[in-house]
């Protein structure tokens, strides 16, 4: 799974281990082990997803040391404010290169190797602002969290018949570095009292649905945004 260091992708990644599998965390930032109880494996590695030399050779590292990828999660992204009037082209072609190319280099180095076995799961984590807005970060954020969620329902169609599942995920205002660093507490406590359920969500809240999705429980769940947002639209 990509972006393991740290918020959703951390919690996601103790989840697995927890459940007992073999987790090979992506970051690259560096790693601590993921909180929690660990039955399954931490094999973490240092890797820049908009980077796809090196996406290659990674994934070429993993099938080598252990045969087969079951399940994988992208969750590796960056955001940050920024008006659209003073946005320069390198930092959208930054944020696009992270958040959309480097999913897609992800999942195609995945996907052979799932389809080849007529088995496996692919969890692709939007946002919310993928559904509407993003409430704390600029359009190219907001942009490319539309692009993961055209990307998952256009893969859902390709993969149709092939034993592979694709969902996306769309977090809304997460208590997680993408948000805390950027948003003053001040900010926060309103985006809190705007929602519904009156709270921010919590890294595991997210990862408890990442879980699901990608597990045999949710074998007829196929081309879905799973909106966990507290009721924020």
């Amino acid at each position: 799974m990509t972006g393991s260091a740290s918020g959703i992708g951390a919690a996601t990644a103790a989840s697995f281990l927890e459940k007992g599998d073999v987790v090979v965390g992506l970051d690259r930032a560096a790693q601590a082990e993921p909180p929690g109880t660990r039955a399954g494996t931490w094999a973490p590695q240092t890797l820049d997803v908009s980077d796809a030399h090196a996406v290659d050779s990674t994934f070429d590292r993993i099938l080598a040391d252990h045969g087969r990828i079951d399940v994988l999660v992208t969750s590796a992204a960056v955001g940050f404010p920024e008006p659209f009037g003073s946005m320069s082209t390198e930092s959208w072609d930054r944020v696009f290169r992270i958040n959309v190319t480097g999913t897609m280099l992800c999942i195609k180095k995945a996907l052979p190797g799932m389809v080849s076995r007529r088995s496996g799961s692919v969890a692709v984590v939007s946002s919310v602002a993928g559904r509407t807005k993003s409430v704390t970060n600029g359009a190219h954020y907001t942009t490319s969290k539309y692009g993961l969620v055209g990307l998952t329902r256009h893969l859902a169609a390709e993969l149709a018949g092939t034993g592979v599942r694709i969902n996306c995920v769309a977090p809304g205002p997460t208590n997680s570095p993408i948000l805390t660093a950027h948003t003053p507490p001040e900010a926060v406590e309103k985006i809190k009292q705007g929602t519904p359920l009156g709270r921010i969500a919590e890294p595991q809240d997210v990862a408890n649905v990442i879980a699901f999705v990608t597990s045999p429980a949710a074998k007829q769940i196929h081309g879905a945004v799973l909106d966990v947002n507290g009721g924020l639209y």
